[in-house]
């Protein structure tokens, strides 16, 4: 049986079905001619390939451009792999996120998990940004 999932900030609490817009654009993707997506952010997809004197970065593995909000699913897998070869604990890839900084991952924390206005423990001493992300999220910290 799959852990529970954790209560997430009631700032969070978005429908999860598709809107209006997103079903019309599926039906239209699958149609006999699929309309250009002008909000595209990959620029392979928009045929503007980079100039061939960049040497390995004109390779055809440097031209696959798959972003990914929760990270690469090749890093995403590495992760679990580590966890379950060194420590023995099975982790779903899917249930990865890799973040650029762990400031970055306390702030996605506090912002899931939290609402404005609650109380987060933090031990002292503490990770020095705390405070500075606490403040952005809209919670206050307890210090133990």
């Amino acid at each position: 049986m799959p852990p529970p999932q954790p209560p997430l900030s009631r700032r969070t609490a978005w429908p999860d079905e598709p809107n209006p817009l997103a079903l019309a654009a599926e039906r239209a993707r699958r149609g006999p001619s699929p309309p250009l997506d002008l909000t595209t952010s990959n620029p392979l997809e928009v045929y503007l390939l980079p100039p061939a004197d960049l040497g390995a970065l004109a390779g055809p593995g440097a031209q696959a451009y798959h972003p990914d909000p929760l990270g690469l699913a090749r890093a995403r897998e590495a992760v679990a792999g580590y966890y379950r070869d060194r420590h023995g604990i099975a982790v779903d890839p899917a249930r990865v996120l890799l973040t650029s900084s762990t400031s970055e991952a306390y702030a996605y924390l506090f912002w899931a998990l939290a609402d404005p206005g609650d109380e987060v423990l933090v031990p002292t001493p503490s990770y020095p940004l705390f405070a500075y992300l606490a403040d952005l999220a809209g919670v206050r910290l307890r210090p133990y």
